[in-house]
């Protein structure tokens, strides 16, 4: 599959339970500065969670939006109203011939249980398979039931294993 012909995305305009309404759009270099404040601002024990450890240096998750080509390094951002970042859904693939990827949804604190979770994974689904992507596979800390709950409700569960703390499942997009 040639990285030559990347499809466009568009901006989806959803309203949560709460009502409050958020943008999810690609997240661009251009979003470094809402990606940087998204950061600090977040949970510490979210963002443990996030990378299941400490987290990399602010500078490191800016490259990594730097280097993300929208094929295999894609990233959706969900703003806010008034343009602050609250949530990232985003996949990773070794390369063009693997229709794997691995992902890791990020909901800022007081954006979590609205339903903005389920949006991102859907609409990260969608790219993902315009992408020639048709599976998600997931590592996480194995006590981070908000995100076993979110994935075990979005599709079928492929293979899922606990280990020493860490869980991995693998989700069919094709039969989400």
């Amino acid at each position: 599959m040639a990285t030559t012909s990347r499809p466009p995305v568009s901006e989806t305009r959803i309203v949560l339970a709460d009502g409050r309404e958020v943008v999810i759009r690609e997240l661009l270099p251009t979003d470094e500065a809402a990606l940087v404040a998204a950061v600090e601002s977040a949970d510490e024990a979210d963002l443990r969670r996030r990378f299941m450890g400490c987290p990399p240096p602010i500078s490191a998750i800016v490259e990594r939006l730097r280097q993300a080509d929208g094929w295999h390094n894609f990233a959706l951002g969900a703003f806010s109203a008034h343009g602050e970042l609250v949530g990232i859904a985003q996949f990773d693939r070794i390369d063009d011939e693997s229709s794997t990827a691995e992902i890791a949804i990020e909901v800022a604190d007081g954006w979590q249980t609205r339903g903005l979770g389920t949006a991102l994974l859907e609409r990260l689904a969608e790219c993902a398979r315009e992408r020639g992507v048709h599976r998600f596979t997931a590592t996480f800390f194995a006590d981070n039931a908000p995100l076993r709950r979110l994935l075990r409700d979005f599709a079928p569960l492929v293979q899922p294993t606990y280990e020493a703390g860490e869980g991995y499942l693998e989700l069919d997009l094709d039969r989400a």
